[in-house]
């Protein structure tokens, strides 16, 4: 086969499926089985339970809107979802001043992207408000799928191929950082916030335990790095998952 139909074969499968490995990159293992989306309305507040997504989304941002008596609160309830859903509910959490409560967990592009974005939020004594990396954390790997895919190849097409992936995936991980941090910039709190827990000091001692799935912050350390005005419900704050074996450590 002739160098260009290979090339263009190469990326019409590769590019079929980079968006699928940036979400899966970016939410890691977080988004299982909590496949549903639920928005509604219950005693006043919104209500977003389930991935985020743009189809959750567009519900959410529509129930609003038909309200004559806006809501002033969101309570979430995530494991997170892909980035650009994510930061598009950020975004329009912070453009509406919503206040965020989160009474069980909101974690990945969850804790990325909308609990940052509230300019208040209110969390119960248990509330986990876990991260797990973001765009910024600089390694994205291939899956499974993908490598067989490699491995199927001829030996003189695979080069090809993983050059024309790498390249492609690390274009489109530039554009989406750029986002990230124009969306950090306007709620004013620091990118690292998605990848401190990812420091040597941190991954030396947690990374061989498989029941930690990530990190999450006092409320002192989520106010250093921007993420103010936490109201506590039967304070002290004791992040914990209620009825499972895993668990996030904690930054000041």
């Amino acid at each position: 086969m002739d160098a260009l139909p290979v090339k263009i074969y190469l990326l019409a499968n590769i590019m079929k499926n980079l968006l699928v490995l940036l979400f899966l990159a970016s939410n890691a293992y977080i988004v299982r089985a909590e496949e549903t989306t639920h928005v509604y309305i219950d005693n006043g507040e919104l209500n977003y339970a389930g991935n985020i997504t743009q189809a959750g989304n567009k519900e959410i941002f529509g129930l609003f809107d038909a309200l004559d008596k806006k809501p002033l609160v969101l309570a979430i309830r995530s494991k997170g979802g892909s980035t650009d859903a994510g930061i598009a509910l950020g975004t329009w959490v912070h453009q509406q001043g919503l206040v965020v409560k989160v009474l069980e967990y909101c974690f990945s592009s969850c804790a990325n992207y909308v609990f940052t974005a509230a300019p208040r939020k209110i969390v119960s004594s248990f509330a986990v408000i876990g991260y797990h990396g973001g765009l910024s954390s600089g390694h994205f790997g291939v899956d499974a799928e993908q490598e067989a895919r490699f491995a199927a190849m001829p030996a003189a097409q695979q080069a090809v191929a993983r050059k024309l992936f790498d390249d492609s995936v690390r274009q489109m991980v530039e554009l989406k950082e750029r986002e990230e941090r124009t969306f950090f910039a306007l709620v004013k709190v620091n990118q690292e916030i998605t990848t401190v827990g990812q420091a040597p000091q941190y991954t030396q001692r947690y990374g061989s335990d498989d029941r930690i799935l990530g990190w999450t912050f006092t409320a002192d350390g989520f106010e250093k790095r921007g993420v103010a005005n936490i109201r506590v419900l039967n304070a002290p704050w004791q992040p914990k998952f209620i009825n499972s074996n895993f668990s996030v450590f904690v930054i000041d």
